[in-house]
């Protein structure tokens, strides 16, 4: 049997809108390890999207997406 999802995605447009020339900015996050130490991880943040084309430059887009679970 085979489940079956489809979504039809509307992209937020987000407050950086295009993501230009692949910009990104590195955040700060504060995070614990499995045994409850704390540390600090940098990350990069993409600013904006372009999602779902991937292309440099494009703007993001509405999209239908198929999510699929075979059970067995």
């Amino acid at each position: 049997m085979i489940f079956l999802c489809i979504l039809a995605v509307q992209h937020p447009g987000e407050a950086g809108g295009i993501r230009r020339d692949l910009a990104f900015e590195n955040r700060k996050f504060a995070l614990k390890t499995t045994n409850g130490q704390e540390f600090e991880q940098i990350r990069q943040v993409p600013l904006g999207s372009n999602w779902p084309s991937g292309q440099v430059n494009q703007p993001p887009r509405p999209a239908v997406v198929a999510i699929r679970r075979r059970i067995s």
